[in-house]
């Protein structure tokens, strides 16, 4: 045999045994013992896995705002006026009973009833379980209001039902909510009870903001809210007294400003039905 031969023969019998080699380690990482998730269809492995431990802020997660909707005296906004504002057509850029009551009250209208009750609008920003643990007003100034500037009045006012679509509003049971990136929920809540007669929200007006306790995937975060124009939140006026209860002025804003008028009531046990009738406005 030739010496080219017995070269050839060797390099042919050198890339034999390297495959068969290769085959096998390939064989021996394919069997099985790979318990790593396949990914889905279409996705590609990028980066480096997360640390173990980290997670999305629960700062980042909700969005929150509150409104002041009613007292547990009323369940509707009625306002402590007087008796020129409570005839003030309203701006045209009023255009619902949101609108109505946010501009009555920078006028310096008062809600009135005992105690506030408040929506909040929760919006997830991600996927999130939210549940409600406390709401707290906590009371800033006291609002001042003589008897003598007045008199004072009852003020309302009156739209159509909400459309099928508006987002629901429901009252709050301090169960937790499943959310989903984007939805909104929309929660009646009482302030909560408090812990000692000295953490009751004060009678009379006060200025104050809300604290309230927000547990998100298991942890709780307090958020201090104020209203829709980042001012302290105003409750809360009286307009009834034993065997008295002041007139009332309620307007409609869809599809014009008008306004009913109902007077002040004065009884000695029960109070009569209010007897209303529609009055032009200013």
């Amino acid at each position: 045999m030739s010496a080219r031969r017995r070269v050839a023969l060797l390099l042919a019998t050198f890339a034999l045994s390297w495959a068969l080699s290769f085959a096998v380690i390939e064989a021996l990482r394919d069997d099985g013992d790979d318990d790593r998730p396949a990914l889905p269809p279409g996705a590609a492995a990028t980066g480096s896995p997360p640390s173990a431990g980290t997670t999305a802020s629960s700062a980042d997660a909700v969005s929150l705002t509150a409104t002041l909707t009613g007292t547990r005296h009323s369940h509707e906004l009625a306002l402590e006026v007087t008796e020129p504002q409570a005839r003030m057509v309203p701006p045209p850029q009023v255009r619902d009973c949101r609108q109505f009551a946010s501009w009555a009250q920078r006028e310096g209208a008062l809600p009135v009833g005992f105690e506030p009750v408040h929506l909040l609008t929760i919006r997830a920003e991600r996927s999130v379980d939210v549940a409600i643990h406390g709401v707290v007003a906590v009371p800033v100034a006291q609002i001042l209001r003589e008897r003598e500037q007045g008199p004072w009045v009852e003020l309302a006012c009156r739209q159509d039902p909400p459309t099928p679509t508006a987002t629901p509003e429901v009252r709050d049971n301090g169960e937790p909510h499943v959310l989903v990136p984007g939805q909104t929920i929309r929660l009646v809540v009482d302030l909560s009870d408090p812990e000692s007669a000295a953490a009751t929200f004060p009678g009379g007006g006060w200025n104050y903001y809300l604290r309230v306790d927000l547990e998100i995937d298991g942890v709780t975060r307090s958020y201090e809210l104020r209203d829709e124009a980042g001012e302290h939140f105003r409750c809360c006026g009286r307009t009834t007294f034993m065997g008295y209860q002041a007139a009332r002025y309620e307007w409609t804003i869809s599809p014009k400003p008008t306004l009913r008028y109902c007077p002040e009531l004065n009884y000695v046990d029960k109070p009569p039905p209010r007897v209303c009738q529609a009055r032009e406005p200013g």
